[in-house]
């Protein structure tokens, strides 16, 4: 007969086995994927950005509120 220590060894053994080869968790694979195409929108913005030309006629750049006036 087994004893309980026994029972749960076999079982974890049997779980680690299985457990070989699995993907990651699908809610998981998708928080890395919204953090990656996160940092690469990023990236791009900040390399790619627009220039620095003024929206429209006479508008000025606020250094306090970082954006045209």
């Amino acid at each position: 007969m087994s004893t309980k220590k026994q029972l749960r060894r076999e079982r974890r053994r049997r779980q680690d086995e299985t457990k070989v080869g699995k993907r990651m968790n699908p809610a998981t694979l998708f928080i890395v994927g919204v953090a990656a195409a996160l940092i690469v929108l990023g990236t791009f913005a900040f390399f790619f950005r627009g220039d620095a030309r003024p929206p429209f006629p006479g508008a000025v750049w606020s250094v306090e509120h970082r954006h045209w006036h």
